[in-house]
């Protein structure tokens, strides 16, 4: 049978390219197609023709959203195994609370891989507990205690891997300095050299800085780097056009 006959029945199956693609979700956790398209430098109607070949093999699937903000792709269990990608599977579909934070951290996870960047995904650090840190903070109903990850982490030059937070929901203050106070635990330690967030909104960020001041973190000690999530996406599309 021929090529195009194969591919008027659909039965093309996933090849190298789809299973790099299947390594990328299966590191980084639920994307949309756009975001995951960018990160694989793909056209978005290649990026729909990987993602059919993925699911129809059952190595991906699809978790509906909003309408208008498509599905979310991931890997499955069997996915995880068949691209042998050390990475906790996404076991059920992403709770509705979660959506706008796994959208945005697979746009930050393409701004790494676009840019050529080192990057470790959120399922990965999910097994990783060298990077679980413990955090306690005091609310009104009591002492709260909780292990931390940070949501990626991103191989810059000179500066080795450092852990990305992607601060989309407002935490309360106690708990956000908690997290910060982790970060510039580890810095001191020599963990890491920076922390570097991504924020939603410019509030968001001025919050961000403030609050990391009062740790000792900071964009002039070169211990902070805050982005905004939009810029972040633009430069992500830019970098895989070539003109940034």
């Amino acid at each position: 049978m021929s090529y195009a006959a194969v591919r008027r029945r659909g039965e093309l199956r996933a090849g190298p390219a789809s299973l790099e693609g299947l390594r990328w979700l299966a590191r980084v956790g639920p994307s949309p197609l756009d975001a995951w398209a960018v990160g694989m430098g793909w056209a978005p109607s290649t990026a729909y023709s990987h993602a059919e070949r993925l699911v129809r093999a059952g190595w991906v699937q699809r978790s509906a959203t909003m309408l208008s903000a498509g599905s979310l792709l991931s890997a499955t269990r069997t996915g995880v195994a068949v691209c042998q990608v050390e990475a906790l599977p996404v076991w059920s579909d992403p709770a509705a609370a979660s959506w706008g934070h796994l959208r945005a951290c697979a746009w930050t996870a393409a701004w790494l891989t676009a840019r050529g960047r080192v990057m470790v995904g959120s399922r990965e650090l999910l097994l990783d507990d060298g990077w679980r840190g413990e955090v306690e903070w005091l609310e009104r109903s009591g002492l709260r205690r909780r292990g931390h990850r940070p949501d990626l982490l991103a191989g810059m030059p000179g500066a080795g891997l450092l852990p990305i937070e992607v601060e989309l929901a407002r935490k309360s203050t106690p708990r956000l300095r908690s997290i910060l106070a982790l970060h510039a635990t580890w810095i001191a330690a020599r963990k890491t050299g920076a922390v570097i967030y991504i924020c939603g909104t410019e509030k968001g960020l001025d919050r961000v800085v403030k609050y990391a001041g009062e740790v000792g973190l900071g964009r002039e000690q070169n211990t902070l780097r805050v982005e905004l999530l939009a810029d972040i996406r633009q430069q992500a599309i830019a970098a895989r056009r070539g003109d940034g």
